[in-house]
């Protein structure tokens, strides 16, 4: 499986946005996507043309949004900013904001969707330097949920104290919460048993700050992004490294898993993207298309298109075959 580049929106003063890129997220199947940007703003795109097409601009985020994700049904996405402030807003005709969580400085980071329903929502929340991970539902102002990284007391003398969380994912199957720190550690709680802390499995593997999660297709294994130079994959109930994955020259700052599970991307400092397979745990390809950070990545839900985003402000589309 390789990716060929398909679109392209930016560099230059025509970039996709004013500032740099720190986040992308697809809409179910590939025709739509959204990014997220240093310059406070969220855009809506379209891939259904021969070039990316922006079809609405979303304002009101301050000073920078970090994450972004969208609902498995496609009808609203999650942003939060360094304003320390988490929006839900609309992506179909009513575009306004739905829900809005605000919390002290550096309290929130990474968010992601968890169970969608007609009528409650289901968010995770990267708590930054509270050292928790949060869990809303609903309308919620309140956390439902507020999972700390808390060690097991076998392991807790000479542990790193630097629980500041950074990101946050759900498994596939809704069922676990997994989250990444600033001292490398990666908790995975077990929501069907009440947020019960299964693992910290980050402390055999990462040493410095992990910057993304993502669960496999079959929610078994777990891949995560780090500063280290390496992307490591865990299983999610031993807590066991199973292998860790080098090749960047650099901060790898995002990982992001096929649908289908055969293969998974990431995105590093070193202006790359990379794409690995995970039966042979080998890389396949190098993708050269950035000439600054690359913060994001993402497949498409059908597993057709990958889209990365950096700090040289572009937005590219990859078919993937």
């Amino acid at each position: 499986m390789r990716a060929t580049t398909l679109q392209k929106a930016g560099p230059g003063k025509d970039g996709a946005h004013e500032e740099g890129l720190w986040a992308v997220s697809w809409l179910p199947g590939h025709s739509q996507l959204i990014t997220g940007s240093v310059d406070e703003t969220v855009k809506l795109w379209s891939t259904a043309d021969d070039e990316l097409k922006c079809s609405h601009t979303y304002t009101g985020q301050a000073l920078g949004v970090v994450s972004l994700d969208v609902d498995p049904t496609g009808r609203y996405a999650v942003s939060s900013s360094l304003d320390s402030t988490v929006r839900v807003f609309g992506l179909d005709e009513d575009k306004s904001v739905k829900h809005l969580i605000e919390r002290q400085p550096t309290e929130t980071w990474g968010t992601a969707f968890g169970t969608v329903t007609p009528d409650s929502t289901q968010i995770a929340v990267a708590g930054g330097s509270k050292g928790q991970a949060f869990v809303y539902k609903g309308s919620g102002e309140e956390p439902a949920q507020e999972l700390a990284l808390d060690l097991p007391q076998a392991e807790a003398s000479g542990a790193r104290k630097e629980r500041f969380v950074l990101c946050v994912a759900f498994s596939p199957d809704r069922q676990l919460l997994a989250a990444g720190a600033m001292d490398g550690s990666v908790a995975v709680w077990d929501l069907a048993a009440g947020g019960q802390l299964l693992h910290i499995c980050g402390l055999k593997g990462h040493h410095k700050p992990v910057r993304s999660l993502a669960f496999t297709p079959d929610s078994k294994l777990l891949l995560t992004a780090c500063d280290d130079m390496h992307a490591n994959l865990y299983d999610v109930h031993q807590g066991a490294l199973i292998d860790a994955f080098s090749g960047h020259e650099s901060w790898v700052l995002d990982v992001a898993v096929h649908p289908e599970g055969a293969v998974f991307a990431t995105a590093s400092s070193d202006a790359k993207v990379k794409l690995w397979e995970l039966s042979s745990r080998s890389l396949v390809q190098t993708i050269s298309e950035h000439t600054d950070q690359v913060w994001s990545c993402a497949f498409s839900s059908d597993g057709s298109r990958l889209a990365s985003v950096g700090d040289d402000k572009q937005l590219v589309v990859y078919s993937v075959a």
